[in-house]
């Protein structure tokens, strides 16, 4: 009997919670949106539309739900929205970058082989 009335207490206390929470409009999620928007751009800037186009457009569809959600003054789903997209546009960002850097080590490691070879090259005229 205990645990039926500790059950019933417990979703009387959710239903009250969740009613509380579709009663306050709340705020547009401005700072995630703004945040989420620079990111994208950043990512744009180092080459994701390349690199990491799937990730990129992800963010980039979340960051318009997030726009229309706001016209709808849906605040919540905005938010996540927009916070879902700056975690993309982020992934979108490491990965164009990571591939970057693969490149850049790659360049080095034929460079330092051109070297070798030049050198090997030199020495075998020297004798």
């Amino acid at each position: 009997m205990k645990g039926i009335s500790q059950a019933i207490s417990i979703a009387v206390i959710l239903a009250a919670v969740g009613a509380a929470g579709c009663a306050t409009k709340g705020v547009a999620p401005v700072e995630s949106m703004t945040s989420a928007e620079l990111v994208i751009k950043e990512a744009k800037d180092n080459n994701a539309t390349v690199n990491a186009p799937l990730e990129l457009k992800f963010a980039e569809d979340k960051l318009a739900a997030a726009k229309t959600a706001v016209s709808r003054e849906e605040f919540l789903p905005a938010k996540r929205f927009a916070d879902e997209a700056l975690m993309d546009a982020k992934l979108a960002e490491a990965k164009s970058l990571s591939v970057k850097a693969k490149k850049q080590a790659q360049e080095m490691r034929d460079t330092i082989e051109t070297l070798r070879a030049e050198i090997d090259r030199i020495q075998s005229q020297k004798q």
